[in-house]
């Protein structure tokens, strides 16, 4: 092997050189470099988490208020009640009682079959058209609110008379209920 020049020499010392500043930064540099940004970017992530959290913190007092005006109003919606059997007897009652306040005949009532925690009745009554808009704005309007879901009107004696003074009328209605509390 022959003997490299100066030159030569200084090339190769400036190769070396370069190799181990290069060895150095991709070993040591780039992993603590790397861990700072990442370190970055999970304090960021964890400053949006915590100002997330802040907001839902701090919105507890306007829920709570919300909670509380929903659970005055749930009276409006939900009728409480021991048990079904309870629940299906005062919504009968209060068919039964809507029906003769607006004067008309009622002729019975029978549960029928419903989702859990929803009481469902049928009844028939008779009564002239007028007292049939009267029967439906004063169910309509009273509280709890309770579903209408079938409602059959049938005018047998307009066949004989031509005329229908008196309507047989079959209503299905439904209202959910939540048991009471136990004392």
């Amino acid at each position: 092997m022959r003997q490299l020049s100066r030159r030569e020499s200084r090339l190769i010392a400036l190769l070396i050189l370069i190799a181990t500043i290069a060895l150095v930064y991709f070993v040591l540099a780039v992993p603590v470099i790397s861990s700072f940004s990442a370190s970055a970017e999970k304090r960021k992530e964890l400053a949006l988490h915590y100002a997330a959290n802040k907001r839902i913190i701090d919105s507890i007092p306007r829920l709570r208020v919300t909670a509380q005006e929903h659970n005055r109003m749930a009276s409006d919606y939900i009728l409480t009640a021991a048990d079904a059997g309870n629940a299906g007897e005062i919504l009968r009652q209060r068919l039964q009682t809507a029906v003769l306040a607006i004067g008309g005949e009622f002729r019975g009532a029978e549960d029928i079959a419903a989702p859990p925690h929803t009481a469902a009745s049928r009844f028939t009554a008779r009564m002239s058209w007028p007292q049939l808009l009267s029967l439906l704005a004063s169910l309509q309007n009273s509280r709890p609110f309770l579903t209408l879901s079938s409602l059959t009107v049938s005018a047998n004696d307009a066949l004989v008379t031509g005329r229908a003074t008196t309507l047989d009328v079959q209503l299905e209605a439904s209202i959910p209920f939540h048991p009471a509390a136990a004392h």
